[in-house]
């Protein structure tokens, strides 16, 4: 048992009219699934996986309004102690700043500048978990968002296949920790090669690290792979459309310096002389030249990671639409050869959030976990970005809700190549999936999306950005609550089944939470303080079939109230309150699951009267139910049919007489049902 704590002192892709009316019941935001869960193939399928990592975005920002996925529609934000949800972040006068919309009809969204986005102010922003601290650490730009208007490509691609709304960076940090974990696995932490690369360095092409890299090892294995960067000029503020902008981070790593001519530094794109600037930059084509080359021949390497230029990476002081133009031209070059198409994958991630805000806090390391604490600072899970899986095995405008990384892109190289990365920490393999769970190997859709054309947005762009003002967030008293687009979204099934039991001692001091998980894989729980105080969230980890309890000591104060409320992936929230002192005492409704797919409550009554208990529906279906729980008795056996609402449930239990007594259900049932997230 963990150690005592909270003295309550501290402490649309869905097919047919009939699919659209069985889900028009269900709220906006909400994604929904009709089709039977995945059918495993084999990964034997793929031949070729593209990795293409843009700049500094959050999952908020760019798609916080988009249907059907944890966007701003999130009925389970978290609540601040000021009882308002953590999308009013407060500001420094007392009041707070709502995410805003970046209307680039309207303003320069298309060059926003930078915000903070280093070590100290993304640990600032996150506070451990609390994430309640953007605008002291950021500004307020931070809040601002993109719709589908604003960013059309980028929305229409996430639509047409496989969108992941739990994936977060790497590291709380910059640009260059994040893109050294996509390559490495670790920024060395413990240091066990000198300092731990949390940070940008002043020069992005020096070799100051030594630790092994997958490339290497995939080289070591026989594994064909390549890095596709433009080789003109390299990093020049003057010429931000050639170059790789430092985002190649093997050029920090001495074995690519050892010899240039070597095949390991030239599938690298290391080398010792850079080419002049050819004056083309502005054309995508000849910027991805050796890329679409490759397509074309059939040449592809297994593995390739694709680095863009400064002007194309989407960075807030570069234009989304330039990024827009060049992951058109990634997507042209595999989708021009059948056979190249028909056998990649290609994902899209972004390295970290620049300062941008998410509502969404990450999973965090226990305390002494190898390699994932720096001067006692977590390095991570970062903040949610977002991430495209483009495959013809994940097409269809699916979600994916299972909690990821930028080490799950070496995992998913390591599940279908063999080549193992043991400098990944054992917490992140715990924590973090392989995003094998984004593929439906028993189909192959090959068929090609209709995008917008990115040449007609460039122009578009070109035409009306200088005429713009800059964007700023609206002035007090204007700020309006973000609206989600309504719509559904098929999603796929997840490893977990939590779930939280508590008991009252028999003195009424002491709280006990018992977290479990039902599912094949560990989840993090995090309990946060409902109640006004600001201390905490605590997180557990909770491994695949066990549980973990920690006991929670209320002082009697203010009647001896407590509220605690459990957060986790995919939209989890359970939460309990109650006054030690009043009429719900002695009750408890304990939940759980039923092997053919219902929520079943359990009531219990130590007191020695009896207790009028009602549960009420919130959300997903209507109603309220009333029992008379008997003194000293319960009542078993009351169970919700999850299976009509596709697995989703929303449910509060309270007590007359008793105005601080709840417990609230809110989740998702995976097991054998339809899996569905948002």
């Amino acid at each position: 048992m963990a150690e005592s704590r909270f003295p309550l002192t501290r402490r649309q892709f869905l097919g047919g009219a009939a699919a659209a009316g069985a889900l028009s019941m269900l709220p906006p935001g909400m994604a929904e699934s009709l089709a039977q869960p995945a059918v495993r193939g084999s990964l034997s399928d793929v031949k070729h996986v593209v990795v293409l990592m843009q700049e500094n975005r959050s999952f908020d920002h760019y798609y916080g309004t988009m249907s059907g996925v944890r966007g701003f529609g999130d009925r389970t934000a978290l609540t601040m102690p000021n009882g308002l949800d953590v999308l009013h972040q407060p500001s420094s006068n007392g009041k707070y700043v709502l995410p805003f919309h970046v209307d680039t009809a309207k303003v320069d969204g298309q060059d926003m500048g930078d915000l903070g986005h280093n070590w100290p102010d993304q640990h600032n922003a996150v506070g451990a978990g609390a994430n309640r601290g953007w605008i002291s650490a950021k500004g307020p730009n931070t809040m601002g968002y993109f719709t589908d208007a604003d960013i059309p490509f980028h929305r229409a691609l996430a639509g047409a296949f496989t969108t992941c709304d739990h994936y977060y960076c790497s590291v709380q940090g910059a640009t260059t920790p994040n893109r050294i974990y996509l390559f490495t696995g670790t920024i060395d932490a413990d240091g066990k090669y000198g300092t731990p690369a949390n940070y940008n360095p002043a020069d992005s092409y020096a070799p100051i690290h030594k630790w092994t890299t997958y490339p290497e090892r995939l080289q070591a294995a026989g594994i064909p792979w390549k890095v596709y960067a433009n080789k003109e000029v390299g990093y020049d503020e003057g010429k931000p459309f050639v170059g790789d902008y430092g985002d190649n981070p093997l050029w920090l790593f001495q074995a690519y310096h050892d010899n240039y001519d070597s095949d390991l530094s030239k599938r690298a794109s290391v080398f010792k002389t850079w080419a002049p600037d050819s004056g083309q930059g502005k054309d995508v084509n000849h910027v991805l030249t050796e890329f679409v080359a490759d397509c074309k021949s059939g040449s592809l390497p297994k593995v390739s990671w694709v680095v863009a230029p400064e002007s194309y990476t989407e960075h807030p002081a570069k234009r989304p639409v330039d990024g827009a133009a060049y992951t058109q031209t990634v997507l042209n070059a595999l989708w021009a050869n059948q056979d190249l198409w028909s056998s990649t994958v290609l994902l899209i991630n972004y390295d970290e959030n620049d300062g941008f805000f998410d509502h969404v806090p990450p999973p965090l390391p226990p305390a002494g976990a190898a390699d994932e604490f720096i001067s006692g600072l977590p390095v991570g899970l970062g903040v949610r970005v977002p991430m495209t899986v483009v495959s013809p095995w994940s097409k269809g405008g699916w979600v994916n809700s299972q909690v990821f990384d930028h080490t799950s892109v070496i995992r998913f190289l390591e599940q279908w190549t063999g080549v193992q990365e043991p400098n990944i920490s054992a917490w992140r393999r715990s924590t973090c999936g392989d995003l094998t769970s984004c593929f439906d190997f028993g189909q192959n859709d090959v068929t090609t999306p209709s995008l917008p054309d990115t040449a007609a947005l460039r122009k578009r762009a070109d035409d009306t950005q200088s005429k713009l003002p800059q964007p700023a967030p609206p002035a007090d008293g204007s700020q309006t609550v973000p609206v989600q687009d309504s719509g559904t979204r098929p999603a796929r099934p997840l490893p977990y089944q939590p779930s939280v039991t508590t008991s009252l001692s028999a003195d009424k001091t002491i709280l006990t939470t018992t977290f479990i998980n039902q599912g094949t894989a560990a989840v993090q729980l995090a309990a946060y303080r409902a109640d006004g105080q600001t201390d905490g969230p605590w997180q557990y980890d909770v491994a695949a079939g066990g549980s973990v309890s920690d006991t929670w000591r209320i002082k009697l104060y203010g009647g001896g109230k407590y509220n605690v409320a459990v957060h986790g992936p995919n939209r989890f929230l359970w939460q309990f309150a109650g006054n030690t002192a009043a009429a719900g005492a002695g009750v408890e409704v304990v939940g759980s699951y039923t092997a053919d797919g219902r929520l079943l409550l359990t009531m219990t009554n130590s007191g020695t009267t009896a207790a009028a208990l009602t549960v009420t529906a919130n959300h997903y279906r209507s109603g309220s139910w009333t029992y008379s729980v008997p003194a000293n008795g319960s009542i078993t056996g009351e169970s919700w049919d999850l299976g009509s609402f596709n697995g989703w449930y929303d449910l509060s239990a309270t007590v007359a007489g008793d105005s601080a007594y709840l417990r609230r259900f809110t989740g998702h049932h995976e097991t054998g049902l339809p899996t569905v997230t948002g």
